[in-house]
């Protein structure tokens, strides 16, 4: 058994950032609850690899594939790879950098940003905030109004837990989440939010509400700039990463895995699905969490694919041309009737399940360059092994 309280001091003692050792090992808890490996062989065989004992059936490793996905302890290592250039990932300062280039129509409306409590919590209004109305405590109730529907999320973290907020308003009342509230939750959220972006809600293109029409579906596409010793060369980008994300009936308004919603890897260049999605396990009380088709609306993966993808992966192209001073993103979309809308960008974002709807990161030459060039090949799996064996109880 791990005591992963000494297990996480011996990660950080190896020189893992100190929050990203807390979510190495919460992960690899998960891991072990998800995937148990009970011999030691193979255990010992993963860990010595870098990988989550339990990764040796979710990707089906063996002695001949295991260099081709990405390990657990050596990506968890390359944290940051971005540079200081990092600060432009804040959904806030996000929204200023795109306002320009072209990049203009990828971000949604900005109406309000809730400052932290060291600011107590006050209202800065933002470029897209109605001029219309007055700004008092009233202003989000008639913000909603006017709107009818808001989206309401962390600027950064998990801001006190409430996590993203789909507000709406309805002839029969308000509903956070699709969840019916009264206006004492209302006020509630509007007292208690902190460090909280209100923007447009993005609606998602009618093909993929087709799929699941209770959430929006959510590309992640994570995206590497490619390595070269030419320091004047212009800068090029390939895609490790491209799935996308859809609700299900257990997971209320958001469409993450985390929470019950499924994911189908797509090829970049043509937007077509592969032939199946995943569900974590936790969410499949029959077991099986990979499947062919959406588990309640029954719509088949196979031989489907995105709208407008061709303008998506355009303007994505764009986009990453226009924040070329940072290396690797990980770019949460919407795609709308007329094209796409930007959520947010992350710096480091999860690599695990990503290999099981999309395939092994290093197959991909560039892909793998890049991680080489980040100097994922400098870790040594041996490493965790012999922290993990240190705090076994």
């Amino acid at each position: 058994m791990t005591d992963y309280d000494v297990l996480l001091e011996k990660i950080r003692a190896l020189g893992m950032d100190y929050r990203w050792a807390g979510m190495f090992v919460k992960k690899l808890r998960d891991d072990e609850n998800a995937f148990p490996v009970a011999d030691v062989e193979k255990q010992r065989w993963a860990l010595e690899r870098g990988f989550y004992p339990g990764r040796i059936e979710l990707y089906g490793l063996t002695e001949e594939n295991y260099r081709d996905y990405v390990p657990d302890f050596q990506y968890f290592m390359l944290h940051p790879m971005n540079n200081h250039f990092l600060k432009w990932l804040d959904k806030t300062t996000l929204k200023y950098v795109l306002n320009s280039n072209g990049c203009e129509d990828t971000m949604p409306a900005y109406y309000v940003y809730v400052e932290n409590d060291l600011c107590g919590g006050r209202f800065t209004y933002l470029m897209d905030c109605p001029t219309d109305i007055p700004k008092d405590k009233d202003f989000l109730w008639n913000l909603l109004q006017k709107k009818r529907i808001l989206a309401m999320k962390p600027n950064s973290g998990t801001s006190g837990g409430l996590g993203f907020i789909k507000m709406e308003l309805r002839d029969d009342g308000i509903y956070e989440n699709n969840k019916p509230i009264d206006m004492a939750r209302f006020e509630e959220i509007r007292d208690t939010m902190r460090n909280y972006i209100i923007t447009e809600y993005c609606h998602q293109h009618h093909e993929l509400a087709a799929v699941w029409p209770d959430s929006e579906c959510t590309l992640r596409v994570i995206m590497c700039k490619n390595h070269t010793e030419d320091r004047y060369a212009l800068t090029s980008w390939s895609c490790a990463v491209s799935y996308a994300r859809f609700g299900t009936s257990i997971n209320g308004g958001a469409s993450n895995l985390s929470s019950g919603g499924v994911g189908v890897g797509f090829d970049f260049e043509t937007g077509k699905y592969k032939d199946f999605c995943i569900r974590y396990k936790r969410f499949t009380p029959d077991g099986k969490w990979l499947l062919d088709k959406h588990p309640d609306t029954g719509i088949v993966w196979k031989d489907n694919g995105l709208p407008n993808w061709s303008l998506v992966r355009d303007k994505i192209n764009a986009l990453c041309q226009h924040v070329s001073s940072l290396d690797y993103m990980g770019l949460d979309i919407i795609i709308t009737e007329d094209g796409m809308k930007l959520c947010e960008i992350n710096s480091h974002p999860a690599i695990d399940y990503e290999q099981v709807m999309c395939g092994p990161v290093l197959k991909n030459e560039k892909v793998r360059a890049f991680f080489e060039h980040k100097g994922i090949s400098k870790w040594d799996g041996n490493l965790f092994c012999q922290a993990y064996l240190e705090s076994q109880k």
